[in-house]
């Protein structure tokens, strides 16, 4: 053996820790899979606007995973792109059973901070995704009534609140509810972005729905409800509130699927 060749041994030989080291850190980090119910819950609120719920039986080998944020891309197979956060998480709690033998189900609900999965067993949650950027809209353009709303209140105006649903402000409201209105008839693409603190990049998942022409009627419906709903708001304020009108949201429940999988389930 000559010295070249005991140099580049010795060379190679300093490489192996730091080989290992990378072989420990890959098999070190959290593998996730978010295995889905085969329907999803898709609506359209007042304060919500277009929202979604999905309950998913999470899984992670490896080690544990700690999920500081989920997003979903949602994109309509015509090119509609949208952008969801999660809001709030839910799992199923205890189930009560009446003495005339009805079942009551409580369900605990928590703001969506961080998520612990562990290895030891499936972590079932239901998530609740909002539309932020629709939410920000929305936010400004009630504080833009409510400001034109204090002023004339405080300037004494006769029947003020006929005034405030007359104006502007409250107008665009109004068309904003009915304008931002985007789920449409047809398949939609559902991307899952999992922000695990350990993992560089977000996990994804692929997963897919479909709205039919009467899931997209019955979701449109709630327009007309949210403009009864913030015009009550005004003409209602100070009253009591068992005086206040009754509002109902149409929701629907289309199959979820994951992508690779094919269609599962059409739903109800």
């Amino acid at each position: 053996m000559n010295a070249t060749t005991l140099i580049a041994i010795v060379g190679a030989g300093a490489w192996v820790p730091q080989v290992f080291s990378w072989i420990k850190s890959c098999l070190s980090k959290p593998k996730l899979r978010f295995v889905p119910q085969e329907i999803t819950q898709i609506g359209y609120t007042v304060f919500w606007g277009p929202i979604f719920s999905q309950n998913f039986a999470i899984s992670v080998w490896r080690k544990d995973a700690l999920v500081e944020k989920i997003t979903a891309t949602v994109i309509h197979k015509g090119g509609a792109r949208h952008n969801f956060y999660w809001k709030y998480l839910s799992e199923k709690g205890a189930e009560i059973r009446g003495v005339s033998g009805e079942i009551a189900e409580f369900s605990k609900n928590q703001p969506a901070i961080a998520l612990k999965v562990s290895i030891l067993g499936l972590s079932e949650k239901t998530i609740v995704f909002q539309d932020l950027e629709y939410v920000r809209n929305l936010v400004m353009l009630l504080a833009r009534q409510g400001e034109k709303e204090n002023y004339l209140e405080k300037a004494s105006v006769p029947n003020y609140q006929q005034e405030v649903i007359k104006s502007k402000e409250f107008l665009d409201i109004q068309d904003f509810v009915k304008t931002d209105f985007y789920w449409q008839q047809g398949k939609y693409d559902v991307y899952l972005y999992v922000h695990e603190t350990s993992l560089k990049k977000p996990h994804v998942e692929h997963f897919r729905f479909e709205l039919s022409k009467s899931d997209v009627e019955q979701l449109e419906k709630n327009i007309k409800e949210i403009q009864e709903y913030f015009k009550d708001v005004v003409l209602y304020k100070g009253k009591k509130p068992e005086e206040w009108p009754r509002h109902f949201w149409n929701w629907v429940t289309p199959g979820f699927y994951r992508a690779e999988e094919g269609k599962l389930s059409k739903g109800k």
